[in-house]
């Protein structure tokens, strides 16, 4: 099992991934991701920009989220307050992993191959991601992976309603005080 930068070829699976994702939360009547986001454009933005990273078994695509670097839109207003208070974190969004591997600890596994390759940044001090207030799996999965509350930010639900998602951060070892 390895993590690596998704390419092009790899949107079918990471389209179907995102699909499990959105039917799993409907299934738990979790109001996220269930109206045109995340689309086909921004999946291919995320992976054009260089921003997806997959979990991958042979060929196999387990899991998928995209880091994006600061600055983070999403993150410039917390009702709250940031660990890190400068540009110097990257961000966490489009988290989910394939139905067919679902309850196997992918997404801790993911987090930390994640983590593993922004601690060879020394630049990045901090992890931003939020979720959906009604999202207690990934709540459960973040606060695993070591993150803290630190807040809420307003994100975009769909097209044209906004929400106000619980944020969080983690500091990797450049943003620790030693």
């Amino acid at each position: 099992m390895y993590l690596h930068r998704a390419e092009m070829k790899d949107l079918p699976q990471i389209e179907s991934i995102i699909q499990d994702g959105k039917r799993h939360l409907a299934a738990q009547h979790i109001d996220q991701w269930q109206g045109g986001y995340p689309n086909t454009r921004v999946l291919v933005d995320d992976i054009q920009n260089g921003h997806t990273m997959v979990l991958v078994d042979d060929y196999d695509i387990l899991g998928t989220a995209a880091v994006i670097p600061a600055p983070d839109q999403s993150y410039q207003v917390i009702d709250g307050d940031w660990l890190t208070h400068d540009e110097t974190y990257v961000a966490i969004h489009r988290v989910a992993v394939s139905a067919n591997h679902r309850g196997q600890g992918l997404s801790g596994k993911l987090f930390d191959a994640i983590f593993n390759e922004i601690e060879q940044h020394k630049s990045v001090k901090g992890v931003r991601i939020d979720t959906h207030p009604e999202n207690k799996g990934m709540q459960h999965v973040i606060k695993k992976a070591g993150f803290t509350e630190t807040g809420r930010v307003e994100v975009l639900a769909d097209e044209d309603t906004m929400v106000q998602d619980f944020a969080y951060e983690k500091l990797t070892n450049a943003g620790t005080l030693v």
